[in-house]
């Protein structure tokens, strides 16, 4: 997404008029936000109004700085928490086969060291003269 979102932009780079670096950065800070919070129905992105007039290389630069912001916000941190809880709620439960509880995997474990200790004592004792 954030390649499209580059190459976008990029594309539609120019030198028309003289534009503002931080509203142009925050604008795609927001569409960033907004096309993640979209998921699955996010359209393709569009170089914002408030970048027009910014040059393709410090276009690239302000959507990098503005992804990383976005990525270290509790924006970004909401939008992970939203994906779980709607994976856990959309799961096929009824097709997941049960794990065992950690009980039964101690247990499980403790019955595997002890078959191979008794399997390292029995060979090690028949290795013996």
């Amino acid at each position: 997404m954030t390649a499209l979102l580059l190459a976008t932009l990029t594309a539609c780079g120019g030198t028309e008029a003289h534009a503002d670096p931080q509203a142009c950065k925050k604008a795609l800070y927001d569409q960033n936000r907004d096309s993640v919070a979209a998921g699955d129905d996010a359209t393709p992105s569009k170089k914002p109004a408030a970048c027009d007039g910014i040059d393709d290389k410090t276009l690239q630069r302000l959507a990098g700085e503005a992804i990383r912001e976005y990525l270290a916000s509790d924006d970004a941190q909401q939008a992970v928490d939203d994906a779980v809880e709607g994976a856990i709620d959309d799961a096929p439960w009824e097709d997941v086969t049960p794990t065992p509880a950690a009980s039964d995997l101690g247990k499980e474990f403790n019955d595997a060291k002890r078959k191979l200790d008794d399997l390292t004592k029995e060979t090690g004792d028949a290795a013996t003269p």
